[in-house]
């Protein structure tokens, strides 16, 4: 397989990896369903400098571009578009990734692109979602330590991140077990399940 990447499932139409697919199905499920696992994701937002508020629901965005997959969009209580979330495994980047997608997002309150992958693809993926970015936009402050990497892109309030599955999902289950969602903890413990056999 490559070594940079995608997303998927029918949050996701036109990938070719089944497998894939079905994480970010299993991902889509968990926070369109879950509160908690809501609040994990706007609370790694706002540690990557994005201040979304409350996530009232996530689901399926088909952004419109020829060739183009679906990715998963959270939306805040006014119906506003957040964050676009790219789940990846090792499928390849499209052409168009991320620059398509912050045409997406508004530009008068804060919104992310965020990209989730495994950790093992950090360091290759940050700068390649940067040149790209860069190409189009101005980036301003990339950060590289740790699991979560973030970056302003011109225009607006807008933010690009890379998180791995390893961190968003281990935060995630500390949120949903204090909440006390024992469905969306299980949900979780397949989801992480299902990226072990992809990896």
């Amino acid at each position: 397989m490559s070594t940079d990447a995608t997303r998927s499932g029918h949050y996701a139409r036109g990938r070719t990896d089944q497998s894939e697919d079905a994480v970010v199905d299993a991902l889509g499920r968990i926070l369109s369903c879950s509160e908690a696992a809501r609040s994990a994701l706007a609370s790694t937002l706002r540690e990557g400098g994005t201040a979304v508020g409350i996530l009232a629901d996530v689901r399926s965005l088909d952004i419109g571009m020829e060739g183009e997959r679906s990715c998963l969009a959270g939306y805040d209580d006014e119906s506003e578009v957040r964050v676009l979330i790219d789940a990846m495994c090792w499928t390849d980047l499209t052409p168009s990734q991320p620059n398509a997608y912050f045409k997406h997002l508004p530009l008068d309150r804060p919104a992310a692109v965020l990209f989730v992958a495994p950790a093992a693809r950090l360091a290759r993926l940050w700068p390649d979602l940067c040149r790209r970015a860069d190409e189009q936009f101005t980036i301003i402050g990339a950060t590289t330590p740790g699991d979560l990497r973030a970056a302003t892109v011109s225009g607006g309030e807008r933010r690009l991140m890379l998180t791995s599955w390893d961190a968003l999902l281990e935060f995630m289950e500390r949120v949903v077990g204090g909440a006390g969602d024992g469905e969306a903890e299980a949900g979780i413990l397949r989801l992480r399940g299902m990226i072990d056999r992809v990896d």
